[in-house]
């Protein structure tokens, strides 16, 4: 029970800046900025928790996170001085693609590991839609996206063999997924990626 508290107790923080938002500049927008920082604090935090041997699912739990931290443009912000971004912008570009590469790389790995435990039948529709995630991110299908990893969670969720972190996790994934799916149909695009450290923008579709 305690991975499932500690989840929702990040999802209703993020609810609540939402609200916050909304009752100030009358937009309800979740704090995307803090999601990839947010997601690798959070599976530090049920590792602690739970007390959890750390094994190959657990190593790549932690890869895949923190190679989306790194992916961050918002976190070269606050160990980077303006005048440097602007001088190393293509570096940092290219370092930022390729963590993003390596977040879609390990979170696969990820989804595999934590399927082969499963002894259900749902194993098998874990890898399908594992596999069809990454099909998807590879070929820019990012709209269509939703549905195998909606269907990925499902088959999760009705397994009765997940090891309950990584369950609790993957529901916390999910949620960030599919605001952050919707915000972008809603808004366009480059909407999330238009969060700052400090303001929200909103560009026009």
């Amino acid at each position: 029970m305690i991975s499932e508290r500690i989840v929702l107790l990040a999802i209703l923080t993020a609810c609540m800046f939402g609200l916050s938002t909304l009752m100030r500049d009358g937009v309800f927008l979740l704090p995307f900025v803090l999601y990839k920082f947010g997601l690798f604090l959070i599976a530090v935090i049920l590792l602690i928790a739970n007390r959890a041997k750390i094994r190959l699912p657990e190593i790549m739990l932690l890869l895949w996170t923190f190679s989306l931290v790194l992916s961050s443009k918002p976190v070269y912000e606050v160990f980077f001085r303006e005048n440097y971004l602007r001088q190393h912008q293509e570096e940092l570009l290219v370092f930022s693609t390729w963590s993003l590469l390596s977040f879609v790389v390990f979170f696969f790995v990820w989804q595999i590991l934590i399927a082969l435990k499963d002894k259900t039948r749902f194993r098998w529709l874990q890898m399908i839609n594992a596999s069809l995630i990454m099909i998807c991110f590879f070929m820019n299908m990012y709209e269509w996206m939703i549905v195998p990893f909606w269907m990925w969670m499902l088959s999760v969720f009705l397994s009765r063999n997940e090891n309950p972190l990584h369950k609790s996790f993957a529901g916390l994934y999910g949620f960030v997924f599919l605001s952050a799916w919707i915000s972008a149909l809603y808004f366009g695009k480059d909407a999330i990626l238009s969060v700052t450290l400090t303001e929200f923008h909103l560009i026009g579709t």
